[in-house]
């Protein structure tokens, strides 16, 4: 009798039967184990699939099937909660700074990342109360224009200073990617575009289907707040892990010392810019509550949503996005006075 002859009929009916399943099983945890940052799991990938088919086997022994089944849910959250975990242990480094992020380049970083969040913000105050500004109470009091108008000026101000900083880092990266083959920085520049055309290949589905309807009865339809709260939900993640890709593109190039020490220069336009919007906000919202309290406490936020909720929430990511601005423009300008030579 053959080896293999003697290897299969040493097998119970009961482990065959499982083989096709735990072998589909271990693959689909394998390509989730990509989530993880490579370096994780370079050093843990083998031992953490290792377990888990030990654990699968186990499972289908006692339970059959249905044990590997009941393992998946648990599994899978661990391993999407380490995944999260790892990504934002390494977005900390570069906050927080290590050898290869001394404080200028973090600053920049940090600024960048403040600024994004401020968008973000500022596109719901826009999107919010661009009815108001088409009827007549602009006109009739200066102080909703004047504010309406400080936050527009602000934002084109800020996206400029932004880009005048952040272009000339991000080319001197790119240059440095291809000349050194670093094709994994190269892949993180190309995150934002992907994500954006993603973004808008959802709008396009939503505005040409009409999901949901667009009419004052169906704003509040299930299916109108579910394509909405899906867009911005995934407008708000593309801007997230394009931030992410782009500080970590950073993060790994050697940039001259001179270029990053530059862009506290733009960063602290963009700084002002943001104050100078925060306070337009502050502005707006007096303005709304003294002269069109309806307004204030009415539903003219997105989807008919509390405008009041809406102005609070905008008032608050501006507020700390700022704050987080001018402490890293603070430390980026010490630590430039301090060491000259760092960057």
């Amino acid at each position: 009798m053959s080896r293999n002859a003697v290897t299969t009929s040493s097998q119970s009916p009961h482990t065959r039967h499982a083989s096709p399943l735990l072998a589909a099983t271990l693959w689909a945890y394998s390509r989730l184990l990509m989530l993880h940052p490579a370096a994780f799991r370079a050093e843990f990938g083998d031992s953490i699939q290792q377990v888990f088919r030990q654990t699968c086997r186990d499972a289908y022994r006692a339970n059959g099937a249905a044990g590997v089944l009941r393992l998946w849910l648990p599994a899978v959250g661990d391993l999407l909660y380490g995944a999260l975990a790892e990504h934002a242990a390494h977005i900390t480094n570069i906050l927080k700074g290590s050898s290869h992020m001394p404080q200028v380049r973090r600053s920049a970083s940090v600024i960048f990342a403040a600024f994004i969040a401020f968008v973000i913000a500022g596109i719901g105050f826009q999107k919010s109360n661009e009815d108001i500004m088409k009827t007549s109470l602009p006109g009739v009091h200066p102080i909703l224009a004047i504010s309406y108008d400080v936050m527009m000026a602000g934002a084109a101000i800020a996206l400029l200073a932004v880009l005048i900083g952040g272009v000339p880092v991000a080319l001197a990266a790119l240059r440095f990617a291809l000349a050194n083959r670093r094709f994994d920085i190269v892949s993180r520049f190309l995150v934002p575009p992907v994500a954006l055309l993603v973004v808008i290949a959802a709008g396009f589905i939503v505005v040409t289907n009409n999901i949901g309807g667009n009419t004052a009865a169906t704003i509040h339809s299930p299916a109108r707040i579910g394509a909405i709260g899906g867009l911005i939900a995934l407008f708000i993640l593309a801007a997230i892990v394009s931030v992410y890709a782009v500080l970590s593109a950073i993060a790994r190039s050697d940039i001259n010392p001179g270029l990053l020490r530059f862009t506290l220069l733009p960063g602290t336009l963009a700084t002002i810019a943001m104050l100078a919007m925060v306070a337009a906000l502050a502005g707006w919202s007096f303005g709304l509550w003294q002269n069109a309290p309806s307004h204030f406490f009415g539903n003219d936020g997105l989807l008919a949503t509390s405008t009041l909720v809406g102005i609070g929430a905008q008032a608050i990511i501006m507020v700390v996005a700022t704050i987080v601005a001018i402490i890293a423009l603070a430390r980026g300008y010490a630590a430039r006075r301090g060491a000259p030579g760092l960057a």
